[in-house]
Parts: C-alpha cells; structure tokens; sequence
C-alpha cells in the first residue's frame, strides 16, 4: 500500500519530538545531579576549611588514636600510652631531691662552686683516675664524680663558676670515709650522660650552717659542717711529700665557749693566711669530723672555704 509523502513527514517529525522531549529529559535529571554534586561538594570543602585548623592541630594525636584503635586498645589504654609517652621527659629537680629512690629520667642544673685535684687509685682491675667537681643549686650542694675516660675528658669541659645542664647521670651512696660535702649521696658519670653548658638565674655565694663545738662529740665521725671559732694557738706550717704527692700543713688550736678542739689545715687552706692568726676568729666552710690520738679534730678539705671573721 502507498503511503502519502506528507504522513510519512509528519510521522518523522512527531518521532524526533518524542527523542528530544527524551533526551532533555535526560539531560535536565544530568545537570541537576551536577548541581547537586557540586553543592555537596562545595559544603564539604566549606566543611573542610571550617575544621582545617583543628584537624591540623590535632593530627598527632588522631594518628596515635586511630593506630590504638586498630589494635583493638580501650579508650583507657590510649590514655596511659599518651601519658607514658609525655612522661619520658627528663623531669628538672634540684639537687636537695636526689636520692636513690627516684624511678622516673630527671634532669639538673648547676654551677661548678669548685673542682677536687685529680686522684689516683690501684685495685684488681689496675690502676685508674678519678674526678670529682662540687654541684650547686639554690638548694643544697652534692659532688658529680668521674672515672678513668671520663675522668680525663671532662676536666677540660667543666670549669668552676659555669652553669651546666646534666642528664642521665647515676645516683650512688656515700661511703662516709670519702664524703667531701653533707649530701647523702654523689652523682656518677655513665656513658648515656649528657652535658651542656647553660646560663642559670641562681648566682652561687656561700651560705653557712655553723655547728657549735660542743655538738661535734654527739655527730657522726666523718660528718662534714661549717665552725666559727677562734684560734687560740697557731703551731705554724709544715711541708713535705708522701708517694710522689706534696702536701702543706697547718695546726692550730682553736675554741668556741670553752670548748676546745683541733684544727688541722691542709694545702690551699694551710697557705691561704700567710701570717699568724693567733686571737683570730675564724669561719670556715665544709670541715670533716676526723679522729685521731682518741679524740675528735677538725680536718680541712679540698673544697673547704676558710675566712677571718
């Protein structure tokens, strides 16, 4: 059957109609998908620059939280290992706090109030080397010791008058044979310590806390205190040397109301006062408690400060 040219027009326009009403359709539900993407993505940009600030700030820990979280740890876990993590800090004390029972990395700073001459010694193990310096604060004093390499590296690093941050040093008790101060105990240089040269505020000048003579009989032999006395007798000084090591001496013989006592004045102290010093009053710092011919005297010591009153 012959169809009209003009249906057969009319049939193509009416399907090309319905194909472009199709594809508008398509294409409006494409676009307002787009818009929609593009709105949510431009609110969670915005969200981002809002929250950019906090993320940042935060990121470590987030990090430490959701590597916790991975491992299955409690909220109560993450804390004690955020905490043991801050508390690996060297925590500063003063040297008044140091004793053997501290569990926890410490650090100190103080100023070098005087450097001991060099000692030697012989055991099993062969010969060796000791350095020992004095450690002030606003606190109290305590000798730092070093031996053999440390021995002999750090005199040329730690000079008096200088302030100085120490970290992971050793705390070890005081045979009282060898005390030279009235701490209780002495710190150590190991091979983790570290030292640096810093500016304190504190600035160290001699303090006393004078112990009467007729205290020393009821005092431990040994103990080291500060006297202000008078001297009555001045023997005068003597020189000589022992294995190797010279060495000056001084006795005198001093009191404090009635109470009598000797004093023997080594080296530096012995020297420090040229002339007599008979009815001189006298103030001397760190003095040990020692024993000898069965009675108690007065022994100067390497650190120890003498002055006339």
């Amino acid at each position: 059957m012959d169809i009209d040219h003009s249906v057969i027009h009319m049939y193509e326009q009416l399907m090309n109609n319905n194909s472009n009403k199709t594809l508008q359709s398509t294409s409006n539900t494409s676009v307002a998908q787009s818009l929609n993407n593009s709105t949510s993505c431009n609110n969670d940009h915005n969200n981002v620059d809002v929250n950019k600030n906090t993320f940042e700030s935060n990121n470590n820990t987030n990090n430490q939280l959701s590597q916790c979280n991975e491992n299955h740890e409690s909220t109560e876990d993450i804390i004690e290992i955020l905490n043991i993590q801050t508390n690996n800090e060297p925590k500063l004390i003063k040297i008044n706090q140091i004793n053997t029972d501290i569990d926890f990395p410490w650090k100190l700073q103080a100023i070098i109030s005087c450097t001991h001459p060099k000692r030697t010694y012989i055991n099993s193990n062969g010969e060796g080397e000791i350095s020992t310096w004095d450690l002030v604060d606003d606190t109290a004093a305590i000798n730092l010791v070093a031996f053999n390499l440390d021995s002999y590296i750090l005199p040329n690093k730690l000079f008096e008058g200088k302030s100085y941050e120490f970290n992971g040093l050793s705390i070890k008790t005081v045979d009282s044979i060898y005390k030279k101060l009235p701490h209780d105990y002495q710190l150590i240089v190991n091979k983790t310590t570290k030292i640096r040269e810093i500016t304190m505020a504190y600035k160290h000048h001699l303090t006393y806390n004078f112990t009467h003579l007729n205290e020393i009989e009821n005092l431990p032999l040994n103990s080291i205190i500060d006297v202000n006395v008078k001297v009555l007798r001045d023997y005068g000084t003597t020189t000589g040397s022992t294995n190797g090591n010279s060495w000056t001496r001084r006795e005198v013989h001093v009191s404090q109301d009635q109470v009598h006592m000797k004093l023997t004045l080594w080296n530096e102290q012995a020297k420090k006062i040229p002339t007599s010093i008979i009815n001189k009053e006298i103030k001397l710092k760190n003095i040990k408690i020692d024993w000898f011919n069965g009675s108690r005297t007065l022994v100067s010591l390497a650190n120890s400060y003498l002055s006339i009153v």
